[in-house]
């Protein structure tokens, strides 16, 4: 019994957020007629999730460092735009199977490129440079989205080679949508970088007290460098599943995610101030968001515009319950 109520304090949040996923479900599912809780309907919420998920892994690795990562959407847009654009240039028009898959690695291996760059000119801003992340991101963000607007005209980069669409659309046994496998593969990554390797254990103690660590002969511009660099990437792989999603490329097509991929954050119990996040935590976190925003779309009567005001609120009203939750710990 000790054992049982010593692993629920331990993991609180964990078990706080499995119960507002089980009260999500219930509630839309009573709400629209048992509509929600059907086998298309968990599906699209499976193969939409990944999208929004993969960005905020990317978040989620800034957040712990003690930083912020405001340029993971136009990271994603501007990696998705060139790797459609590399796509259509090289992929044969007669290519087999076998040729369109590998045709199809290079790509991921340039979009991760691609990624990983933007992610270190960002970070050599904060940690060369030390511009505060928030400013740093901010600005980097207008420059990379200034890039993806002005190489397509903010046009889209239409008739692609099927195979990205055919890649992410398709579903393993008929039933499981490969985004949910990609992003599991994603979250495995990163969960073994933060908790077997030396540079998660790295990206913990930086963010838990940057003055520390740079005192304890660790190069903590290295580590921060590297930190927003598998931040682009994560972005350059979320990037591709919107595009292979829209079958099309758009300096516009994630707009929408950059709140949400904080909230999924704050909603895990990543500290904004750093040195505290897990990804059980925020695996729920993402799946809650996806079913609330899978939810909405079934109540015409909603508008999609007022999705953002929404998210503004919740995410101000986790942080306040964090906030307060924070304050009686200290003061007992």
């Amino acid at each position: 019994m000790n054992r049982i109520t010593n692993y629920i304090q331990k993991e609180s949040n964990n078990v706080k957020l499995l119960l507002m996923l089980f009260l999500s479900l219930l509630v839309l599912t009573i709400a629209t007629k048992g509509q929600f809780f059907s086998l298309n309907q968990m599906q699209l919420v499976a193969y939409l999730f990944p999208e929004m998920g993969v960005l905020a892994l990317g978040m989620m690795l800034a957040m712990i460092s003690g930083g912020i990562d405001l340029s993971v959407v136009a990271v994603a847009d501007l990696t998705g735009i060139l790797s459609c654009m590399l796509l259509k240039m090289i992929m044969p028009a007669d290519a087999s199977l076998a040729t369109q898959i590998f045709v199809l690695l290079v790509i991921l291996l340039c979009s991760l490129a691609m990624g990983a760059m933007c992610g270190i000119f960002t970070g050599s801003l904060i940690a060369r440079i030390g511009i505060p992340a928030m400013v740093a991101t901010l600005g980097a963000s207008d420059i990379i989205l200034g890039l993806a607007v002005g190489i397509t005209n903010g046009s889209s980069v239409k008739e692609l080679p099927p195979i990205l669409n055919e890649v992410v659309n398709y579903r393993v046994f008929g039933v499981i949508p490969s985004t949910t496998l990609i992003f599991a593969a994603c979250a495995g990554v990163i969960a073994f970088l933060l908790n077997k390797t030396a540079l998660g254990f790295k990206i913990y103690m930086i963010g838990s007290n940057k003055d520390a660590f740079k005192y304890s002969g660790m190069d903590n511009k290295k580590i921060l460098t590297m930190t927003y660099m598998v931040s682009g990437m994560l972005a350059a792989v979320s990037g591709l599943l919107m595009c292979g999603h829209f079958n099309s490329a758009r300096s516009d097509f994630g707009k929408s995610y950059l709140t949400p991929s904080i909230l999924i954050c704050v909603l895990a119990g990543v500290n904004p101030n750093g040195g505290k996040g897990k990804m059980c935590g925020m695996v729920i976190a993402v799946i809650i968001l996806q079913m609330l925003s899978s939810g909405f779309a079934l109540f015409r009567n909603i508008s999609d515009y007022y999705k953002n005001l929404i998210w503004g609120l919740v995410l101000i009203l986790v942080m306040i319950v964090n906030v307060v939750s924070e304050k009686k710990k200290t003061a007992k």
